[in-house]
């Protein structure tokens, strides 16, 4: 994956995480439930954004990020 769509995966993911974090703080009136699933849609927005952050420091450093066994 080039630097244009890791940048472009990081600027989705925080905006998906923006976006959930807004409409988890409105307010609501007591007893309304909400039609938009706050917390699965911030996990994935999360989720995105840990992993093309990590994608873009593998792309800046020239060396691939390598897990705890080496691999």
């Amino acid at each position: 994956m080039s630097l244009g769509w890791t940048l472009a995966l990081l600027g989705v993911g925080l905006s998906l995480a923006a976006l959930a974090r807004w409409q988890e703080s409105r307010p609501r009136a007591l007893g309304e439930v909400r039609l938009f699933p706050v917390l699965p849609v911030m996990a994935v927005g999360v989720i995105l954004s840990v992993l093309a952050a990590a994608h873009l420091v593998s792309l800046l450093t020239g060396s691939p990020l390598k897990g705890r066994l080496g691999f």
